[in-house]
């Protein structure tokens, strides 16, 4: 045998012995430290697999619906769910590929979390429904309104995703991406690799906060450990995300929009001027409340300007 093959079956095989023991070490440790706990809630059986949701407080009912990304969770309402408990029956889930619930091998899409937004609200809720929701889980709500108006009491959109951007679809590169995010190895290489704590922190940083120095090491370590409950099978709903299956042109239902609706947005964030303008180019009827000093979730840095907000607008 040449050198040069001798050479390169020993880099290749020193590579796949790198891969294996990283993503053995990422799935031995990313939860030990046991900070998502589902001994204060209960499980839906959805057709699709079991929804984690808790239910606290009393009063009118209100769900908040956390960003979809698997390194997201119901968490990220931690800080505002609490006083909201005080004058609602506060319902929270982890959307199906997220937290705690189940992790299946399945094309998630906009229409899959479409019909467990409509479930949940008549299954275990029962009735005319307040329901909040953050990032690109934003257009999942807009759709299952224009689905069944008669589930929503109001609707609370915090950053909503761009209208152009939900009209990307999946095309040939997407599809590609997508497919090699779903291999056994590589795939769950790839995955561990975006979803490890720097990028996550980083994620932070650039994303979901305006002061970085107030960031909690806490709340990141529970996006860690959320992107690797069930192993590291979230790298299926990723690889939805990357392939373009959780977009759906919304346009046409924002226009229909008549549910009370309140869009809460960030001044600071790239764009945002032109997205909250075009949401109220389509749909003149939504109170739009431009916020300072908040990102991505607001409702995780200034959690109090968020809840007055959502208070005034429930009452």
């Amino acid at each position: 045998m040449k050198k040069s093959t001798k050479r390169f079956l020993f880099v290749t095989g020193t590579a796949l012995a790198g891969i294996y023991a990283y993503n053995k070490f990422v799935s031995a440790t990313a939860t030990q430290k046991q900070l998502l706990s589902d001994e204060d809630g209960y499980y839906y059986p959805w057709k699709n697999g079991e929804i984690y949701y808790t239910k606290k407080g009393t009063g009118s009912p209100l769900l908040l619906l956390h960003d979809t990304h698997p390194t997201a969770s119901s968490a990220e309402w931690s800080k505002i769910r609490h006083k909201l408990e005080k004058h609602h029956t506060v319902y929270t889930l982890d959307l199906l590929g997220c937290g705690l619930s189940e992790k299946p091998c399945i094309e998630y899409t906009n229409f899959l979390y479409v019909q467990l937004i409509t479930g949940f609200i008549k299954d275990v809720i029962g009735e005319a429904t307040t329901v909040a929701a953050s990032g690109l889980t934003t257009s999942f709500v807009i759709m299952a309104n224009h689905m069944d108006s008669e589930l929503f009491k109001k609707i609370i959109l915090i950053n909503p995703v761009s209208v152009k951007k939900l009209t990307v679809l999946p095309d040939k590169c997407s599809k590609w991406k997508m497919r090699i995010m779903e291999l056994p190895f590589i795939g769950t290489f790839i995955y561990n690799l975006l979803t490890s704590p720097k990028n996550i922190d980083n994620n932070f940083r650039n994303y979901y906060s305006m002061k970085p120095q107030l960031i909690s090491s806490k709340l990141e370590d529970v996006y860690y450990e959320a992107a690797h409950t069930d192993g590291s099978n979230g790298r299926y709903l990723y690889s939805s995300m990357i392939g373009n299956y959780l977009n759906n042109g919304i346009t046409h239902a924002v226009k229909e929009l008549k549910t009370p609706t309140l869009i809460i947005g960030s001044k600071e964030l790239k764009g945002y001027e032109q997205i909250l303008d075009t949401y109220h180019l389509l749909n003149p009827n939504l109170n739009i409340v431009r916020i300072n000093n908040g990102s991505l979730c607001p409702h995780m840095e200034i959690p109090e300007k968020i809840t007055s907000i959502m208070e005034d607008f429930t009452d």
